[in-house]
Order: C-alpha cells, then structure tokens, then sequence
C-alpha cells in the first residue's frame, strides 16, 4: 500500500500524519514552536516504512545512542560535514544513497532532512530532491543585520543582570573556545563561537530570543563555511575577551557596542564582495588550444 504523508516536526521529536491525496503531491507540515510551514516534496513513502520510524532498525543498522534518536545522530553528522564542506553547498543529497551509507530506511532521512531545511542548512526543491543550502551574498548580509538587532537587546539584558556565577559560566566558555583556538581545532571553533553567543542568549532569559538565534547562528556557520578569507574567521576568541569585560561593566549601552562592533568584524572578516566578472577562458573551459583560424 502506497499512501502520502505529512510530518509534523518538534524540536525534540517527530509525530506524523499520512492520508491519500489524488494531486500526487507530498505536503510536508512542520511544526516548529508552535509556527507551521507547509512544503511540497514529491516522493512516496510507504505505510510499511513509516510504521518503522519509531522502532530501532533490525538489520544491524545505524541505531544512534541512547540519548539521541537516528534521525538526531545523522542531523549532527550531515551538520559536521556541511561545516567541513565535506558536503559542498549546492550538492545534491541523494536520499537512497544516504540511507546506505547510515544503515537506516529512506523515511529517517526524510526525517532527517525536514530538520536540516527547517534550520535553511539544505534546500529540498520540488521534483527534483534535496541539495546543501547556497547562501547568497544578500542573504549572508541579512542574517549578520538580524543577529545584530538581536544580539544588541541580548547584550544589554545580559549586562543589567550580570552576576558572579553568570561571570564564571561565560569564563568557563571563553576557556574552551581558548583550548580549541591552541589546538588549531578550526571546526570545533566555529561550533563554540556559535554556542558563546547563545550562552548569552540563554543568560537574558527569553527562551523564544534563543531558538530564534539558534537557527541564526547555524545559518551564520553555513555562511561562514561558505564564505570565509583564507584566513580563519571563526568568532576571535579576543573579541569574546572584550565582550566578557564590557557586559561585566554592567553598562547597557557599552556591551551593546561592542557586540555590534564583534558581528561587524566577523561579517567583514567573510569574503561577501561581489566579485567583477572578467573574460572567459573558453580555451579552458573545454581542454582546447585556441586557433586564429575557423574552419
């Protein structure tokens, strides 16, 4: 029995809803705290593979640990490989082939890919399948704007309500990030960068702020992976130094500064200039040897 089905995605956990469409279409519904999109994705899936997608695969397959589901181990090793552009932005992931590769029915990838599009990391594009995400320059320039009007209110809420055991929390932080700096752990970088900032989202206490700038800094390290100068431009763990000693001067306007001073030296680290376009080599392009003559 072939049937369509729409999933409904949490933030920890997937619930699902199948019925039978007659316009061939495959509406997927993403709940996410609490906001819904609904996206076309054409492909089958079968009753029998969904009756599956909560029970532990039994063909010595990919079965995660016991803290996190599959579908959750595969999101964080696709995440890895698309900061490490092991997976290059705009390549094509082939859902038969992945389920290979990780042991696990075709439906956890979907799963899988639901979290990763939901997060703007992959793109899943109607009749045609699902590709690592392509950040535009404009696009890169928008999610740098959002997070400083953001990150400006989170800077001085975080700097109002500083206390000594928020000091030693963002301390402890700061030497992980110092530790991964000296071990030349570029990737691991990047990740605690990101994680700093949410740090302090977390500190000001409004939980919707720090989803919303979860999925913004996700997108800041695709863009960051995709973007960077031949230098690393991971979050300077320095700038995170003066950060720390301006929120610890409990003046609202100064941590926000300074935030915004440490987004802009980040986004103007990234190679974002529009490059001009020159000659095109032909000759190149196709393996020839020019001649002066046509026959």
């Amino acid at each position: 029995m072939r049937i369509k089905c729409a999933f409904m995605l949490q933030r920890t956990f997937y619930h699902h809803i199948c019925w039978s469409l007659g316009d061939g279409q495959f509406f997927i519904v993403q709940i996410v705290n609490n906001f819904v999109e609904i996206n076309d994705y054409p492909t089958d899936i079968s009753i029998e593979s969904i009756a599956t997608m909560g029970k532990a695969d039994q063909t010595g397959s990919y079965k995660g640990s016991d803290k996190l589901r599959p579908e959750e181990m595969i999101y964080h090793e696709m995440l890895d490989a698309i900061l490490d552009r092991r997976l290059e932005p705009g390549m094509k992931l082939v859902e038969e082939d992945l389920a290979k590769t990780f042991g696990v029915s075709r439906a956890r990838i979907r799963a899988t890919f639901l979290q990763l599009a939901h997060d703007k990391l992959i793109n899943l594009v109607p009749n045609r399948g699902a590709f690592v995400a392509e950040p535009t320059i404009d696009e890169a320039i928008e999610v740098f704007s959002a997070r400083r009007m953001i990150e400006d209110g989170v800077a001085r809420k975080v700097a109002t309500s500083m206390t000594d055991e928020r000091a030693a929390q963002i301390k402890a932080h700061l030497d992980r990030e110092h530790d991964a700096h000296h071990r030349g752990d570029h990737r691991a970088a990047i990740i605690l960068s990101g994680e700093f900032h949410l740090l302090l989202a977390r500190l000001s206490g409004n939980l919707v702020i720090e989803e919303f700038l979860e999925r913004l800094i996700l997108r800041t390290s695709l863009i960051i992976a995709m973007y960077e100068s031949p230098q690393p431009v991971d979050c300077s763990h320095s700038e995170h130094d003066q950060l720390l000693n301006a929120l610890l001067s409990g003046d609202p306007d100064v941590a926000a500064a300074e935030m915004s001073r440490h987004l802009d030296a980040i986004r103007d680290r990234l190679q974002l200039q529009r490059p001009k376009p020159g000659k095109t080599d032909f000759a190149s392009i196709f393996g020839r040897v020019p001649t002066s003559e046509a026959s």
